[in-house]
């Protein structure tokens, strides 16, 4: 077809061709799976998406997670399997709940969990903003019941940190707390599964406690680690050690943490010393359990009764640090060097060498928090490192 020539009004302006449509509509949106419709997607990552269902009888409304084609691999499926197991052996209002499992006729696998509905407790904790000494308590004693339900269950969740935990806020029930993403959850009485043996390292680089990094044995005091970080977080605003994953990582394995009241007025010795024996190196000098925990806390004297947090509005959150800090990659080769090593020379078989496995980036309904998390094999380490 001939084109017609310019005209005045064309002279000095640039023409854009209109862009056609785009095609790319999700093929699981109205699919049933199970009992449950597919709506709508409300979390993506690099290990899968996460949409929201509905019963179409009953109308009861679900999250569905499934994993990404071209990272199914039988590890990924017992991840899931391991999630689905371990929260169902806990059976604790504190827990997410998790009622179905299966598979995509593509291979892809999916399970199926209760929608929550709030905020996650990373929207709480935040710089420039400590948590009331009330709302803290309120928020750990909800945390370590169910922590002492799932240790009791043989559980070890193995990955707590603020966006693990949920702070349900829903019309016309009681504000809550879930915990969530039990994905790497290790089941003490397994000895079958690839992903959680003992020489892995698995968890959240500035959440891992020193036998995680050493790649040792978990037992609940390794989740009592991550709540001492947790806990010195909320009452400081700010965790014990800063600067890049893998420094923070040495500084976990070989430093003593400060106590909060240098990093915050107004804590109280009793405080200081609870956050202190939950960030014992020594997983043997932690306190002996979730409840022995939960019964200090409720000794500490409160001005008023516990209650729970008040968010800032998403808008008012200050700039969260990039998430490179948060990752490990290959590069950090080089930034290691830097750190002084211990003087042992079995130092260099250490499994610190870190392997990516990204998680979902939640929509505003639903956090199961599937974020970086460092996994890799003494053996991996030792050829990687090797000069």
């Amino acid at each position: 077809m001939k084109k017609s020539p310019p005209t005045r009004a064309d002279k000095g302006r640039t023409v854009r061709p209109v862009a056609a449509p785009s095609a790319s509509v999700d093929p699981l949106l109205g699919t049933q799976l199970g009992e449950f419709i597919i709506q709508e997607r409300i979390g993506e990552g690099g290990m899968g998406l996460v949409y929201r269902a509905v019963h179409p009888l009953i109308g009861k409304q679900a999250a569905i997670k499934i994993l990404r084609l071209e990272i199914v691999s039988p590890q990924q499926v017992q991840r899931l399997l391991v999630e689905a197991r371990a929260v169902n052996a806990i059976q604790h209002p504190g827990i997410i709940d998790i009622f179905g499992f299966g598979s995509l006729p593509d291979g892809r696998h999916y399970i199926v969990m209760e929608l929550l509905q709030g905020r996650a407790l990373s929207d709480f904790a935040h710089a420039e903003q400590r948590m009331n000494l009330e709302s803290v308590i309120w928020v750990m004693d909800q945390m370590l019941a169910a922590l002492g339900a799932a240790h009791e269950a043989g559980v070890v969740h193995r990955d707590l940190k603020p966006e693990n935990v949920f702070i349900v806020e829903a019309p016309r029930i009681p504000t809550s707390v879930k915990l969530v993403d039990f994905g790497i959850a290790k089941l003490l009485e397994s000895r079958d599964n690839p992903l959680t043996t003992d020489g892995y390292v698995i968890g959240t680089p500035n959440f891992m406690a020193p036998e995680q990094i050493r790649g040792d044995a978990v037992s609940p005091a390794t989740d009592l680690y991550a709540l001492g970080l947790m806990l010195f977080q909320l009452l400081t605003g700010e965790r014990p050690f800063q600067g890049k994953s893998i420094q923070v990582m040495f500084a976990q394995r070989d430093q003593l943490p400060p106590a909060p009241s240098t990093r915050a007025p107004g804590i109280s010795p009793a405080l200081d010393a609870l956050v202190l024996q939950l960030l014992e190196k020594d997983p043997s000098l932690r306190p002996a359990s979730a409840d022995a925990v939960r019964e200090r806390l409720k000794r500490i004297p409160l001005r008023v009764p516990p209650h729970p947090p008040i968010a800032l509005r998403r808008e008012h959150l200050p700039v969260e640090a990039s998430s490179e800090d948060d990752s490990v990659t290959l590069e950090t080769k080089e930034a290691v060097k830097a750190i002084p090593s211990p003087p042992s020379p079995a130092w260099w078989l250490a499994p610190v060498l870190m392997l990516l496995c990204a998680g979902a980036a939640p929509g505003r309904h639903l956090r199961p928090a599937l974020e970086t998390r460092a996994c890799v094999s003494p053996e991996v380490a030792r050829l990687l490192w090797n000069e």
